[in-house]
């Protein structure tokens, strides 16, 4: 296939990574020189939308790491660890049936049936705490969230032009530090408050089923279907599909196709690279405040929490430094790659000089040193939002559910790793 250009005045030639043999037709990657303002936009308001949604989705999957301490004895350390994993038991094998499924029903339906199915299954945790019945709901609660961010690839290929898709992927996925933070620190007060664990569960699980009708109510499946409601201007739909892609459900899919594709095996390698450093940090971190610094429980959650703070700073920043250079004309590649080197090599520089540091008590300034290195690293992996997390959208827009789902499902197997 060819790229065919739009006639239009004043075009800025722009060509991303579209990969032959996973797009069937080109688009126009000509942006013409009207404007159309970012922030209180019709497609704003669907990533707010999407921000909302990954929150809740959050508080669900993070509310277990609160009740479990209240749940098993200190001395059932198989229970919860057994517990806390069948999450990942279903979240890695549902997203690859949970893409194709978006790509051929919509997104906008296979988000909110997840988020509907989230929430059914938390409220039931607390009905039934038998060791099978909580391991089944955390199971199904991981197959239902697997479908999360495959159906909102496909709502972003619709809604966002490319060159606002690195801070559209940045602004969306600040929920999860959002949901993660108000899990971890608001859970314990509740539980304080009500003298019951089971009211974690109780109040994460009928949230979610209130952001399910809600989100069902108030989002589009595209700009289309709101311009037809009269909700959306002439002016905007016109301006989003200029710069975007032409959205092509096929009949069948080229899975062999995706894997002879080598951006987006690279794109596998360091999705999987990404959530192998960021998930070992999640999971050994408290115990490297502890076993290191000696750092007491009731320090534990603010320390541990804390660098998860800076990531969706760091991340909306770098994402939109990363639009601004494509608005300069900088090549997509060039872009991709940079904020992507930059995303890792950042980090692992900062917890090499971890390894500098040594054991000492909390208030000692080797311990102050690694919190402020620690946080550094962390949040520095925002700058990844603008490189290889954006590049799904750049290699095969009409298959980015697949492609995402497949990557995803690959990268949750290095929680297991």
């Amino acid at each position: 296939s060819t790229v065919v250009p739009m006639k239009i005045s004043e075009p800025m030639e722009h060509h991303p990574l579209a990969v032959p043999s996973l797009e069937p037709k080109f688009p126009s990657r000509t942006t013409t020189g009207e404007k159309s303002p970012f922030v209180g936009s019709s497609r704003f308001s669907v990533l707010l939308v999407l921000f909302f949604c990954n929150t809740i989705v959050y508080l669900v999957r993070i509310n277990m790491s609160v009740a479990i301490v209240y749940m098993y004895r200190d001395d059932q350390e198989f229970e919860k660890s057994v517990v806390l994993s069948s999450f990942y038991w279903g979240y890695a094998s549902s997203q690859i049936l949970a893409g194709y499924l978006a790509a051929r029903y919509g997104g906008r339906i296979i988000l909110v049936s997840s988020m509907l199915g989230c929430g059914i299954c938390t409220c039931i945790i607390p009905l039934n705490t038998s060791m099978r019945m909580v391991v089944a709901m955390r199971a199904l609660i991981g197959v239902c969230q697997g479908a999360n961010y495959p159906s909102q690839m496909i709502l972003l290929s619709k809604w966002i032009p490319w060159f606002e898709r690195s801070r559209a992927l940045s602004i969306i996925s600040a929920g999860e530090s959002l949901g993660t933070i108000v899990a971890l620190f608001g859970g314990p007060y509740l539980v304080s408050s009500t003298q019951s664990w089971e009211s974690i569960f109780w109040l994460t699980g009928l949230t979610s089923i209130v952001a399910f009708a809600v989100v069902f109510l108030v989002l589009f499946e595209g700009p289309e279907e709101m311009h037809r409601s009269g909700l959306l201007s002439s002016r905007e739909i016109q301006f989003i599909q200029s710069g975007r892609s032409i959205i092509v459900r096929s009949k069948s899919v080229p899975w062999g196709q995706f894997f002879r594709s080598v951006p987006y095996l690279s794109c596998i390698c360091i999705h999987f690279c990404s959530d192998w450093g960021y998930l070992l940090i999640l999971c050994y971190l408290p115990s490297y405040w502890r076993n290191v610094y000696q750092v007491s429980d009731s320090q534990m959650a603010f320390f541990s929490v804390l660098p998860c703070i800076g990531i969706p700073i760091v991340s909306i920043l770098g994402a939109t430094f990363a639009d601004w250079l494509l608005s300069q004309k900088v090549s997509l590649l060039a872009v991709r790659k940079g904020m992507s080197a930059l995303g890792l090599w950042a980090p692992a520089i900062c917890f090499h000089l971890l390894s500098y540091c040594k054991p000492c008590k909390a208030s000692c300034p080797a311990f102050w040193f690694a919190l402020g290195v620690m946080v550094l690293g962390v949040s520095l992996r925002g700058f990844q939002t603008g490189g290889w997390a954006s590049n799904y959208l750049d290699i095969g827009p009409s298959y980015v559910s697949h492609l995402f789902s497949i990557a995803n499902s690959i990268g949750a197997t290095s929680g297991v790793s």
